[in-house]
């Protein structure tokens, strides 16, 4: 059996490949959408495992793609998405089966051979209800020994029903999914047909299937078990806030409460956005851990091999202290204003697991009296940033911190490049979408971001006048 594995993250496409490969399957990798493409013009694979966090590629636009082209491969998504709307969404997309990060390599492949065995068993597309079974393909219905004959509209009634089981079915989607009417349609004819399936599938009072929601529509079979405790948390309310926009009784920051409302949004998308990093490392330490135990500790692993989840592990370690510096409190300082010198060895002393382990190498130049805006929300993007040039870089960075003033702006610029001398995600891969709440973020207090060059961001953030005796420029190197 053929697998693609489209995955933009080196290491861990690396180990999944020589791991599946080791489960007996043929592994090629894609790094890029246009390589992926290609491998799918010249071979004909029976497995894709698309990651939806696909370099510059969205990966269920590529999935929406290849389904519109005609591609009828069998597909699983990973991702570190974990809400229920994006599962439903990949699905719908045309994906067989949706995998969440941090993941088990066993379950991985189970679900892979699943998949490719479902594809290949006609029988396993059977939907069954206690005792009723329907067969899409054949269009045979039968309850316990006994076949059911049923009409087009019956089978289409009976067929939506079985594919929400133990869940309510409106009246207005039954309407709409078999009859094509709209929505707002008084037409009797869901309670009628409702009346002729129980006829001939109920034969008893016992053997009961379809339950009428008084109000709502219908539900076919036992009620299915509802989870406690999943609800959403109820909206923050806002406190009242003194003409800074800092609230009056509040002593310290703690991230999104005391943020005002409509930028609560951009903050939790950017903390998810590093979670979903965080979910990449933790993949590739859980699936080596996972396999060496299954091989009872005969794994063959070379030196590079075990650097590589040594960094893996090392770059998680880092990824949730940047997480823990985002979200815990912070002493809003007196003044308008803080040294650019303290505020950036604060955020550094965030990546000191990553500093130390060589995955990160940071290169400062800038004048020690710059004097920068003290709001808690910069230093916050400070670390968030940081988080991802290391966070999407699998390989270790070596980057460049400069700031010089500009009038009344101080200019702080970002750029990276591998230590080693290999390739790094540019800028806009680095932020992806994330780069709208970035931008909405700097502009709540009075700053701007801009690209430079592939793999460089320049920071323009309020400052206070450039102080007078100016002392030459810091340059030191960790």
């Amino acid at each position: 059996m053929s697998i693609l594995l489209a995955d933009d993250d080196i290491q861990l496409a690396t180990f999944l490949s020589k791991s599946l490969e080791s489960e007996g399957y043929a592994v090629h990798t894609a790094l890029d959408e246009p390589t992926a493409v290609a491998e799918l013009q010249r071979q004909n694979y029976q497995l894709i495992i698309l990651d939806l966090n696909f370099g510059q590629t969205d990966g269920l636009k590529l999935l929406e793609k290849l389904r519109a082209e005609g591609l009828e491969t069998p597909v699983i998504v990973l991702s570190a998405r974990n809400r229920i709307s994006d599962r439903v969404q990949s699905l719908r997309l045309g994906a067989d089966d949706y995998v969440t990060k941090p993941f088990s390599f066993q379950e991985l492949a189970a679900r892979a051979n699943v998949v490719l065995r479902r594809k290949a068993d006609p029988t396993l597309n059977v939907l069954r209800v206690e005792n009723l079974e329907l067969d899409p393909s054949t269009r045979r219905v039968t309850r316990g020994d006994r076949e059911i004959k049923l009409s087009d509209k019956e089978f289409q009634l009976l067929h939506l029903l079985m594919r929400h089981a133990g869940n309510e079915v409106a009246r207005q989607e039954l309407m709409q999914e078999v009859w094509r009417a709209q929505p707002e349609s008084d037409s009797n004819l869901v309670d009628v047909y409702v009346n002729y399936l129980r006829k001939k599938i109920e034969f008893s009072r016992s053997e009961r299937l379809i339950y009428t929601i008084r109000g709502v529509g219908y539900r076919l079979g036992r009620q299915a078990p509802i989870v406690k405790g999943l609800s959403e948390a109820p909206p923050v309310r806002p406190e009242p806030r003194s003409g800074k926009g800092i609230p009056a009784s509040a002593p310290s920051f703690s991230g999104p409460p005391e943020l005002p409302v409509y930028q609560q949004t951009a903050w939790r998308a950017l903390v998810n956005s590093l979670s979903h990093d965080l979910a990449q490392p933790l993949t590739s330490v859980r699936c080596f851990l996972e396999v060496a135990a299954m091989r009872q500790g005969n794994l063959s692993a070379s030196p590079a091999d075990l650097r590589n989840i040594e960094q893996q592990a090392d770059r998680a370690i880092g990824l949730t202290k940047a997480i823990s510096s985002l979200v815990r409190e912070i002493t809003i300082p007196a003044g308008p204003w803080t040294l650019l010198d303290t505020l950036l060895e604060e955020v550094f002393e965030d990546f000191v697991v990553l500093l130390n382990s060589g995955l990160l190498s940071v290169e400062r130049h800038w004048e020690p009296f710059i004097r920068v805006t003290s709001s808690p929300v910069l230093r916050q993007l400070l670390v968030l940033l940081m988080a991802k040039i290391s966070g999407k870089n699998s390989r270790p960075i070596a980057l460049l911190a400069s700031a010089s003033m500009k009038g009344s702006r101080c200019h702080l610029e970002l750029r990276w490049k591998a230590a080693d001398g290999g390739a790094v995600q540019d800028t806009q891969t680095t932020l992806g979408t994330e780069l709208v709440y970035i931008q909405e973020m700097l502009y709540s207090i009075g700053g701007e971001i801009s690209f430079e060059g592939a793999t460089g961001i320049l920071l323009k953030l309020p400052a206070a006048p450039h102080a007078t005796g100016a002392q030459p420029p810091k340059e030191t190197v960790q």
